[in-house]
């Protein structure tokens, strides 16, 4: 497990599963976390680093959707209560690519948010809010005293996925995101970056459209949509991750059995 410190009281760390990451906030003894890794290992881990480590116990923790590979540390830490949008069993019951184990990650929350919850948790205002997109249980939460922005799946790597999302319901909860303006982004895996990956999801979803647009005009099949290289619908100068590519694969998958983009949508 890799960990970042974002601040001398906001630790990252990073499971070796999916890059599945678990945000803690640390105030006295007591730790909020924000999601909570992908597979058990990875959740054993982060309780030994939590209350071995560093003596604290988790008090809260925050679910950004109820997707399997964010759940796996929700049955360590029975005295925690569990935050999560009303829609969450949405999200849980169609879910697709989980495995047993993760299926099994599953604990009912005991606190729901229907449109946002403020939270004063040591020096920090978290401020958590709905963003249907990804999911229709997605919670984004800006912490503005940390220059933070924690988006869940909505940004994954520098793209945007678009296999449970209709693409201009997705491209606006970018928006809202990137209306917050933060400097630093923590997204549901790999480590802290910097705000603009925002616009970099944005880039790849028009991009993505824009070839997807083409390919239905070359080839009715689908089987043009299917080709479209990742490198196309990158911001330019960024290079392509394996991690990306997988769910680049998924969204051409979806847009072909969905029969997505085929044309210009009109948008706001």
């Amino acid at each position: 497990m890799k960990e970042q410190q974002i601040e001398s009281d906001i630790r990252l760390f990073i499971g070796e599963t999916y890059g599945s990451n678990s945000t803690a906030f640390v105030k006295g003894d007591e730790v909020l976390l924000v999601d909570g890794m992908a597979s058990r290992r990875d959740a054993e881990e982060l309780r030994e680093r939590i209350e071995g480590g560093m003596g604290k116990r988790v008090r809260f923790i925050i679910a950004t959707h109820y997707f399997s590979d964010h759940l796996a540390a929700l049955r360590l830490f029975p005295r925690a209560e569990i935050i999560a949008h009303r829609n969450y069993l949405h999200t849980f019951t169609t879910e697709r690519h989980r495995s047993e184990e993760e299926e099994a990650n599953f604990v009912e929350p005991t606190m729901l948010v229907d449109d946002s919850l403020l939270v004063r948790w040591g020096r920090y205002t978290l401020d958590v809010f709905h963003n249907p997109g990804h999911t229709m249980s997605t919670l984004s939460v800006e912490v503005p005293e940390a220059d933070l922005l924690m988006t869940g799946d909505t940004v994954v790597g520098n793209i945007a996925y678009i296999a449970y999302a209709a693409p201009e319901m997705l491209r606006q909860a970018l928006r809202r995101l990137q209306r917050r303006g933060r400097g630093r982004l923590v997204s549901s895996h790999m480590g802290v970056r910097e705000g603009r990956a925002v616009e970099h999801a944005l880039c790849y979803l028009d991009r993505l459209e824009a070839n997807a647009r083409t390919a239905w005009q070359d080839e009715e099949s689908g089987d043009s949509v299917l080709r479209i290289p990742l490198e196309e619908c990158l911001s330019p100068g960024l290079e392509p991750s394996p991690f990306e590519a997988l769910f680049h694969g998924r969204n051409l998958e979806s847009i072909v059995g969905r029969h997505l983009m085929r044309k210009a949508e009109a948008r706001p």
